[in-house]
Parts: C-alpha cells; structure tokens; sequence
C-alpha cells in the first residue's frame, strides 16, 4: 500500500439508505493507482483506466443534458 496520496476529489453523498456512508473521494496512490471511494466501495483503476472513464462518465453525461435519456 502506498503511503503517498493526492486527493483529486471528495464530496459527501446523501446517505440512502441511512446505513451507508456518504463518502466519496477521488484519490490518486502516486505511483499506483486511482482510487474511487463511494460509499463502503472502492474502485481500483490504473491512471489510463481512470481517465477513459472520466471521459466516458463526461460522455454519459452530456447527453442526458442534450435530452437524450
């Protein structure tokens, strides 16, 4: 486990069911991994794996705003 992390995002998330965390964090383990915390799950990608899906979670995302849902 690395010791070294960048956060890159955190926000809190409403806590439904009430059992559940509201975390969620971003964090880049320098020299390891991406990780996604939401909730009590935790997404472990490589940097080129975060990346494709950022820009395919951007993608989703512009075209619920274009209307298409």
């Amino acid at each position: 486990m690395n010791v070294f992390s960048y956060v890159l995002a955190e926000d809190s998330v409403d806590a439904v069911p009430d059992k559940s965390s509201t975390k969620f964090v971003v964090d880049d383990n320098i020299g390891e991994a991406i990780h996604i915390h939401l909730r009590n799950v935790r997404l472990e990608t490589s940097v080129d794996d975060f990346e494709l899906l950022a820009r395919n979670l951007e993608h989703a995302r512009r075209k619920l705003d274009d209307g298409n849902r």
